[in-house]
C-alpha cells in the first residue's frame, strides 16, 4: 500500500465521511480496511476520473518529449494539454458526471481550478470559501454548486501545501459528509 499514497487519502476521507454520514461508524484504521475492499468498487460511493490521463511524471523520469516522440499530437506536451481542455476529454467528463449526477465532486489540485472550471462549465457559478481548519494548519477549499452537484477544490494529497496529515483528511471527509446520507453507502451499511 506504500506505493498508493493518494489512493489511501481518498479511503481515508471516504472512511471519514461515511464515519459522519452513517451514525455510530468508526474510522480510525478502518481506512484500510475501506482501501482494500470498498474503493473504487463497483457499488462503491467514489470513482475517480483524471482531467489530463497520461501521468504527469512517467517511470523512470522519463522526458515527456522522449517517452511520446512517436506521437507528434502530444509533443510537446502543451499540445497534449490542449488537446484534453479543447478536444473530446473534459466534454467527455461533464458528460459522464451529467449521467450519474453525483452529489460531490472532490477535485484535487487548486492549480488546475480553471481547468475544473471549463471542463465542468463551471464558468457561471459562484464560488463560495470555506476554511477547513480543523487544527492549527487552515486550508482554503473552493465550493461550488450547480445542477445538483457540489464541487469542491482542494489543495493536493501530497507536497508541503496538500492535505497530507490525517487530521486534514479527517476534516475533509467530515465536510464532504454535509451532502451525503447513509444511502449513499449501500455497501457499508
Amino acid at each position: 500500500m506504500a506505493r498508493w499514497q493518494s489512493h489511501q487519502r481518498i479511503a481515508r476521507i471516504m472512511t471519514a465521511a461515511r464515519a459522519q454520514t452513517i451514525e455510530g461508524q468508526q474510522h480510525g484504521d478502518d481506512w484500510k480496511r475501506y482501501f482494500d475492499k470498498h474503493l473504487y468498487g463497483p457499488q462503491g460511493a467514489e470513482f475517480k476520473v483524471s482531467l489530463f490521463p497520461l501521468p504527469a511524471y512517467l517511470i523512470g523520469h522519463t522526458p515527456w518529449s522522449k517517452a511520446f516522440r512517436e506521437q507528434p499530437e502530444l509533443r510537446p506536451k502543451q499540445r497534449y494539454l490542449d488537446l484534453c481542455r479543447s478536444g473530446s476529454r473534459f466534454r467527455f467528463i461533464d458528460e459522464m458526471r451529467r449521467q450519474r449526477k453525483p452529489k460531490v465532486v472532490v477535485c484535487l489540485g487548486e492549480r488546475h481550478t480553471a481547468d475544473f472550471v471549463r471542463a465542468f462549465a463551471l464558468e457561471a457559478v459562484q464560488t463560495e470559501h470555506y476554511i477547513l481548519q480543523p487544527a492549527d494548519l487552515a486550508k482554503t477549499l473552493q465550493v461550488m454548486t450547480h445542477d445538483d452537484t457540489t464541487w469542491i477544490i482542494c489543495p493536493a494529497l501530497a507536497g508541503p501545501s496538500g492535505l497530507t496529515s490525517d487530521t486534514l483528511l479527517d476534516a475533509m471527509g467530515k465536510y464532504v459528509a454535509r451532502w451525503l446520507q447513509p444511502v449513499d453507502f449501500p455497501h457499508l451499511r
